[in-house]
């Protein structure tokens, strides 16, 4: 006994008509490319927030900055070494007022943070130290010319010190760091 099985041909799909792409509104294309500009702007923005030593520098932070006053350079550094020549004392925007004594160094970026810092020297105890004609900050000199200075006392974490007689105190509260400095001996 045998059978047969006979297969029928598939009914035919009918043919669907899909619907016409919808054109989307000119309003709402605008808004997408508003929206992408933003985001674009944005991590443009925080890549140079991020990636900006200036811009991450904190209170207590040391630097060396080279350069010249019309092109300082600013690097973070550890504070114990031998090129540290600031440690920061205010980190803020651009509208940061420094005071006396301080040496301010202001980064503005076309995309990215406007940042000012204001900068507490670090001098050594027994060097002397003289203008930095077209550089930065004071420079360590010989103890021989008139207008050079001697740092005679340095005093971290205390309060301001007891300078000698002809003596004069800088000092940088917010880091906590005085000197004592006099004429060349």
């Amino acid at each position: 006994m045998s059978t047969t099985e006979s297969a029928s041909p598939a009914p035919a799909p009918e043919p669907t008509q899909e619907p016409a792409p919808k054109k989307s509104s000119i309003g709402k294309r605008i808004l997408t490319y508003i929206v992408g500009l933003i985001v674009v702007g944005g991590a443009f923005y925080a890549f140079n927030y991020f990636t900006s030593d200036v811009a991450q520098a904190k209170v207590g932070d040391c630097a060396a900055i080279t350069g010249t006053s019309t092109s300082p350079e600013y690097k973070q550094i550890d504070c114990g070494a031998a090129e540290a020549n600031y440690t920061v004392a205010k980190a803020g925007g651009t509208s940061e007022v420094c005071g006396d004594g301080y040496d301010e160094y202001t980064q503005t970026q076309r995309r990215g943070p406007k940042t000012k810092l204001c900068l507490a020297p670090l001098l050594a105890e027994g060097k002397c130290y003289g203008e930095n004609t077209g550089g930065i900050g004071l420079k360590a000199v010989e103890c021989s010319g008139a207008s050079t200075m001697k740092v005679t006392k340095v005093v971290k974490e205390a309060a301001a010190p007891q300078c000698a007689e002809g003596e004069q105190a800088l000092p940088y509260p917010e880091v906590k760091l005085n000197y004592c400095v006099g004429a060349p001996a």
